[in-house]
């Protein structure tokens, strides 16, 4: 199917101070990939409002506003009630204070490019889906080991994978990953921990065949399954989907 016969729009806010650089992105990536529509922010102050509004799926911080740069400006997504997607364009010395602006944040996603070709490759998939799909698609698999609908733990495994996945490298599991989400439900992290390993033990309970399946593809058959093991597994069949 191509991207002219999706419903799916991907609605992109550029933020630069320099105009012409967010002309060329745009050209770019609304001709090879018709699915997203872009506009260009040159101010803090119109692209939070624009951001307020909560109508952007993918932010791209181009390294510099007029009044301020993208670090500057990041910890500011913290108060969206919907965020969005960050694609921060940098060369990669701010990279770890970027980070940590966004390591407590539940539903932001860092993801450091370094050209346009970079960038689109980032955006080309999303497109064809709606901003909801990776809780869509982790509920699939979890109906599919036998999960009930009402049970309130698996809110935490999607989380943790979400804060995961945002990241191009790997994470600690307690204090970048379960913190977020024991910070999102106002609990502890021991509480996330425990409801998780209750799923655990749900699973290898009641479990089905798939789930039992799912165990032995990701080389988990004849090991303990851990939390960790459980996210890594659950990202690389997300990754081969």
């Amino acid at each position: 199917m191509s991207y002219e016969e999706q419903d799916v729009i991907w609605r992109v806010a550029l933020a630069s101070y320099d105009p012409r650089e967010m002309r060329v992105w745009t050209r770019y990536l609304e001709e090879r990939n018709p699915a997203i529509r872009c506009t260009g922010y040159r101010s803090s102050r119109t692209l939070l409002e624009r951001l307020e509004q909560g109508d952007v799926d993918v932010l791209v911080l181009g390294g510099r506003l007029e009044d301020m740069d993208s670090i500057q400006f990041l910890p500011r997504i913290r108060g969206l009630a919907r965020k969005p997607l960050v694609l921060l364009r940098d060369d990669g010395r701010n990279e770890k204070s970027a980070v940590e602006s966004l390591s407590q944040e539940d539903a932001c996603y860092l993801i450091r490019q370094a050209t346009l070709e970079d960038m689109l490759q980032e955006l080309r998939v999303p497109a064809h889906r709606p901003a909801e799909s990776l809780e869509k698609r982790c509920e699939r698999i979890y109906r599919s080991w036998g999960l009930s609908t009402c049970d309130a733990n698996k809110r935490y495994l999607t989380g943790a994978l979400r804060m995961m996945m945002g990241f191009d490298h790997r994470l600690a599991i307690r204090k970048e990953i379960l913190g977020p989400v024991a910070e999102e439900y106002n609990l502890t992290v021991a509480a996330v921990d425990s409801a998780l390993r209750r799923l655990l033990e749900t699973l290898d309970e009641t479990g089905t065949q798939t789930w039992r399946d799912f165990r032995k593809e990701y080389g988990l058959e004849r090991r303990k399954v851990t939390i960790g093991r459980l996210l890594y597994a659950l990202e690389s069949k997300l990754s081969q989907q």
